[in-house]
């Protein structure tokens, strides 16, 4: 598709490269549907990537949920900063993002300590986790898309918030098609675990480390994990 433009000013010449990007995207989930009704589905993929390097900890335990515009399946892009989320036409998620990304959230943090799924266990602190973005994001000029996760979390303890932080990922798509979004998500993800891996033992006295008592809580104290990557601290 090859699309002109002759003296505009910068304001509509941005809206034409928005509008192409989008039509390029729109005709290739068309020419697909021509071909198979069937979407091609996708997941996160096996967890074969190594963990950080940290001292156990004590169990957890996981309560997630996603913002409702996460969607029920449908892989999300959009251009920039639009606020028009679109969805691939022929290309879906092989179960619902929250799930996929509740699974590989578990799969990280069981590397460094038991987690449980009960919300409500007698003395062990709730990690409550919202899901917040999952998608591929599109330069404007469509030439880079990057996958985006961002993921919120509450740990609590005997009804008290212990301490919050949001954590974003943003790894670049190695193709500027659905597939290569899938595989920037898949490594966003990875590393948005990770990252709540480093969080959670940075907290100390909220999930003490196994076999540690008395281990010390401060982030700054001798010994504590590196700051996670993408992570706000509060």
């Amino acid at each position: 598709m090859r699309v002109a433009v002759h003296f505009l000013p910068q304001r509509a010449r941005r809206g034409v490269m928005l509008g192409a990007l989008a039509a390029v995207v729109a005709l290739a989930g068309c020419a697909g549907r021509q071909v198979s009704s069937t979407p091609q589905r996708y997941d996160l993929g096996a967890d074969t990537a190594a963990a950080p390097n940290m001292a156990a900890r004590a169990p957890v335990a996981l309560s997630f949920a996603a913002a409702p515009t996460i969607g029920d399946g449908g892989m999300v892009w959009r251009i920039g900063d639009s606020a028009s989320p679109q969805t691939y036409a022929t290309v879906r998620w092989a179960a619902a993002p929250a799930d996929l990304v509740r699974q590989r959230l578990i799969d990280r943090l069981s590397r460094q300590g038991p987690v449980v799924t009960e919300t409500l266990v007698a003395g062990v602190p709730q990690l409550r986790v919202t899901l917040a973005r999952f998608e591929q994001v599109f330069a404007p000029d469509g030439a880079s898309s990057r996958g985006e996760i961002s993921l919120q979390a509450l740990l609590v303890r005997d009804r008290t918030v212990i301490a919050q932080t949001r954590i974003d990922e943003a790894v670049a798509a190695p193709t500027q098609d659905a597939a290569g979004g899938v595989a920037a998500l898949r490594v966003a993800t990875t590393q948005a675990g990770d990252a709540l891996a480093v969080w959670l033992a940075r907290q100390g006295a909220g999930v003490q480390g196994v076999g540690t008592p008395g281990a010390s809580g401060a982030s700054g104290a001798s010994g504590a994990a590196p700051a996670a990557r993408g992570m706000r601290q509060p």
